[in-house]
C-alpha cells in the first residue's frame, strides 16, 4: 500500500480495532419494521417521479431519494434526543434502513423494472409492415407477456390496472418476472457474498460512496459542529439556488457550475465539430468533487488521464485514415473504443476473481471438506450456504434462459460477458465511487451477438436474448454495487453482515412486486403511449427490437472487430494492473482505462482533475492530518449538493412543473 492507497482506518472511517470493541449490532425489530413500510413508499416515489414528473431521484450511486429520506431520519432524531431519548434510532438502525432503502430504489429505478414493464408487449403493438416485427412473434413465450385483452388500456390510459380482468391478464407475467428478477439479485448477492471478505477484509477497498452516511450518522464527534462543513455545505446551496432561480428567470444572474454552452471547451478551444475534442466539457459539480475527494490519488488521475487518452486515440486514427471524421465511435471501426471498454469491464471482473483466488480455493476446500473456518461467527452467512445459493439461484437462471429458448452453449457465454462485466462494474464503484457511472456503451449484448455472428444463433434464441436486454443497457441503477456497498457498511459500521443481507434481500423483494403494481398503475392510468409519461422508458423497447430485426436480416458471421476491439481492452487491464502489482509508482489504475469510453466522465473528468491536483498537494504538503481535517469540507458540499437538488425536486413535484436539476437538461 503506498502513500496515496488509504485505508478507511487512514480516511477517517471506523478501523477494525473499532469494529472489534464491541459486539456487532444486530438490526432490531423496529428498524426491519420501518424499513417495510418505507421500502413501498420510496418506490412509489422513485416510480412516480421518474416516470410521470421526469425528476431522477434513483440515479446517483449516492441515491437522492434514499439520502433525503435519512437526513430527514437525522433531524427527527436529533428532536427526540431531546425531548424522548428512548424513541431516537441508533446509527445502527439508520444504516440499516438506509441499505435497504439504497437497493429498493435501484430496483426502481432505471434500467431495472422500469424497462421491463414497457418492452413485453411493445414488439406486438408496433409491428408494421415496414419494420417487420411481426416475423418475430412465433418466437415470443406465451408466459413472458400478458394477455391482449388488457393492452389497450395500458397504452390508452385513462382507466385503472384495478381490475379484476386486468389483474388476470398480467398475472402470470409479473410473477414469472418477479421471480426471474429475485433469483437474478440473489445470484448477485452471492457473488457480493463470496467475495465480500476479499475485498472488504483483505484488499480494504475504500469505497467512496458508503463515507457519506457513515460520516453523517456518527455518533461520536457530531459533524454538524464543524464549522469546514458548513463553509462546504453553503456553496452549493448559494449556487445552485441562483442557478434554480436562472432557471425560472432567466435575467437573474449565475455562475454555471454543469455541463453547459457555455462551459463547452472544445468548442471555446476552436475544434471543428467533426473532432474528438468539439463536446469536451467543464463541470464543476459540488457532488463529484465532495464523493472524489475519497477517492485514491491514481484512480483519480487515471480517470481524468484516459477520459482524454480515448479522444487521442479517435484523432490518430482520423489521421491516418482508419476511419472518417464523420463516423460515429460507436461504429464498428478504429480504434474500437466502445468495444475495449466492453473488454476492459469483463477484464475487470476476471483480475478481481483471480486477486480472490487464494480465498475462493479456501472457501470450496472448506465446503467440500467440511472444514468449519476458524474465524467463522453467527455475523456472517456460512460458506456452505453461500456457496448453495450460488449454485441454486446460477442454475435457476440457466434453466430460466434456457425454456425462454436460447440453447446451453450460449447461456454459458452470456452468462460470462455479463457476470464478469458486471461484477467490473461494481469493482469501480468500490474504488473509483463516483457519483453516477455508466456501464460500457457496447454492453453485452450488442457485443456477444455481432462476435458470435448472427447467422450463427437461430431467430428463437435472438428473440429470447432481446427479452433479457432489459438490465443490460442502464447500469446507473444496477443492484450489485449496493449490495456491494451495504456489506461494507455492515463491516464499517459494526453490524451484522447477515442481518444485513436479511435486510436486503426483504427489501429486494417487497420493492419488485411493488414496483411492479405501481408501473402498472401508472401506464394504466397515464396511458404508456401518451406524452403524460417519460418516453426514454417506454421508446427505449424499440432499440432492442429493432437490434433483433437487423441482426436476423444480417446474416452475418462472426466479427472479427468486435473480438479484437474486446480483446484489446482486456490486454490492456491486465497490462496494467500486473504493472501496479509490481511497482508501487505506477501511476495508471485499470479503473480509469475501462470508464474512458462510457459517459462517465464526460461530466466528470474535470472535477475529477481538480481533486486529483488539491489532494496531492494537500497530502504532499500537509500529510494525513491536513487531509483528514478537509473531511467535513467534503461532506459539506455532498450535503449542501442533495439539500439544494431535493428542494427543486420537491418543489417541481409540488408545482407540476419541471425545474432546475442537477443532470443537464
Amino acid at each position: 500500500m503506498n502513500q496515496y492507497q488509504m485505508s478507511p482506518k487512514q480516511q477517517g472511517g471506523p478501523g477494525k480495532a473499532e469494529e472489534r470493541a464491541t459486539p456487532a449490532s444486530p438490526m432490531s425489530r423496529r428498524a426491519l419494521l420501518l424499513g417495510i413500510i418505507l421500502v413501498p413508499l420510496l418506490v412509489l416515489a422513485v416510480v412516480y417521479g421518474e416516470i410521470v414528473r421526469f425528476v431522477e431521484l434513483a440515479t446517483t450511486s449516492l441515491m437522492l431519494i434514499a439520502i433525503f429520506i435519512l437526513i430527514l431520519f437525522l433531524a427527527v432524531n436529533a428532536l427526540l434526543k431531546r425531548w424522548k431519548p428512548g424513541w431516537h434510532l441508533s446509527r445502527s438502525e439508520l444504516l440499516y434502513i438506509y441499505v435497504m432503502l439504497t437497493v429498493a430504489g435501484s430496483i426502481a429505478g432505471v434500467g431495472m423494472v422500469q424497462f421491463i414493464v414497457p418492452m413485453l408487449t411493445h414488439i406486438f403493438k408496433f409491428a408494421t409492415p415496414e419494420n417487420k416485427w411481426a416475423q418475430f412473434w412465433p418466437y415470443v413465450p406465451t408466459w413472458m407477456i400478458p394477455k391482449e385483452s388488457v393492452w389497450e388500456g395500458f397504452y390508452r390510459g385513462q382507466t385503472t390496472f384495478f381490475t379484476m380482468e386486468n389483474i388476470k391478464g398480467w398475472l402470470v407475467p409479473i410473477g414469472v418476472w418477479s421471480l426471474f428478477t429475485f433469483a437474478f439479485l440473489s445470484f448477485m448477492m452471492s457473488i457480493n457474498l463470496l467475495l465480500r471478505r476479499q475485498w472488504i477484509e483483505r484488499e480494504r477497498l475504500t469505497f467512496p460512496i458508503v463515507y457519506f452516511p457513515l460520516e453523517l450518522t456518527r455518533e461520536k464527534e457530531p459533524l454538524l459542529k464543524n464549522k469546514l462543513l458548513w463553509i462546504g455545505f453553503l456553496i452549493p446551496v448559494i449556487l445552485e439556488s441562483l442557478a434554480g432561480l436562472n432557471y425560472i428567470n432567466p435575467s437573474i444572474p449565475y455562475l454555471p457550475i454543469k455541463p453547459t454552452g457555455a462551459l463547452r471547451l472544445g468548442r471555446f478551444l476552436g475544434a471543428e465539430q467533426a473532432s474528438p475534442f468539439y463536446d469536451v466539457t467543464l463541470a464543476f459539480y459540488p457532488l463529484a468533487l465532495g464523493i472524489a475527494y475519497f477517492v485514491q490519488l491514481e484512480v483519480l488521475f487515471s480517470c481524468w488521464f484516459f477520459y482524454w487518452f480515448a479522444r487521442f486515440q479517435d484523432l490518430v486514427c482520423i489521421w491516418l485514415g482508419f476511419r472518417g471524421p464523420e463516423a460515429s465511435a460507436a461504429m464498428v471501426e478504429m480504434p474500437y473504443l466502445n468495444q475495449q471498454s466492453l473488454g476492459a469491464f469483463v477484464a475487470l471482473g476476471l483480475v478481481a476473481v483471480w486477486l480472490a483466488r487464494s480465498h475462493l480455493a479456501n472457501v470450496i476446500v472448506s465446503v467440500f471438506k467440511g472444514v468449519k473456518e476458524q474465524n467463522q461467527s453467527k455475523d456472517h452467512f456460512s460458506d456452505r450456504t453461500i456457496l448453495l445459493g450460488f449454485l441454486a439461484t446460477g442454475i435457476f437462471l440457466g434453466l430460466f434462459f434456457w425454456i425462454s429458448g436460447i440453447p446451453v452453449a450460449l447461456i454459458a457465454l452470456f452468462f460470462f460477458i455479463y457476470f464478469f462485466t458486471l461484477l467490473g462494474f461494481t469493482r469501480i464503484r468500490a474504488e473509483a465511487g463516483l457519483p453516477w457511472t455508466f456501464g460500457p456503451n457496447h454492453p453485452p449484448h450488442l457485443f456477444m451477438v455481432p462476435s458470435v455472428g448472427p447467422v450463427n444463433i437461430s431467430p428463437r434464441a435472438l428473440t429470447a436474448l432481446t427479452y433479457f436486454q432489459w438490465f443490460d443497457w442502464d447500469y446507473r441503477c444496477v443492484n450489485m454495487p449496493y449490495q456491494m456497498e451495504g456489506l461494507k457498511i455492515a463491516s464499517a459500521a459494526n453490524l451484522k453482515s447477515r442481518h444485513m443481507v436479511k435486510g436486503i434481500l426483504t427489501a429486494s423483494a417487497i420493492a419488485i412486486i411493488v414496483a411492479f403494481l405501481a408501473l402498472l398503475a401508472l401506464y394504466y392510468r397515464f396511458g404508456a403511449e401518451t406524452g403524460s409519461v417519460d418516453d426514454y422508458r417506454t421508446g427505449w423497447a424499440s432499440m432492442p427490437i429493432n437490434h433483433l430485426r437487423t441482426w436476423a436480416e444480417s446474416g452475418e458471421g462472426m466479427n472479427w472487430g468486435e473480438i479484437a476491439g474486446g480483446g484489446a481492452g482486456a490486454a490492456m487491464v491486465v497490462f496494467l494492473a500486473w504493472m501496479r502489482s509490481r511497482w508501487l509508482w505506477w501511476p495508471f489504475h485499470p479503473v480509469g482505462y475501462a470508464l474512458s469510453a462510457t459517459f462517465t466522465p464526460e461530466w466528470l473528468w474535470c472535477p475529477l482533475f481538480i481533486v486529483w491536483l488539491a489532494k496531492g498537494f494537500i497530502l504532499r504538503y500537509g500529510g494525513m492530518r491536513l487531509y483528514r481535517r478537509g473531511i467535513p469540507f467534503a461532506i459539506g458540499l455532498i450535503l449542501g449538493d442533495y439539500i439544494i437538488t431535493a428542494f427543486w425536486a420537491l418543489t417541481g413535484l409540488i408545482l407540476h412543473k419541471h425545474l432546475y436539476t442537477t443532470f443537464p437538461q
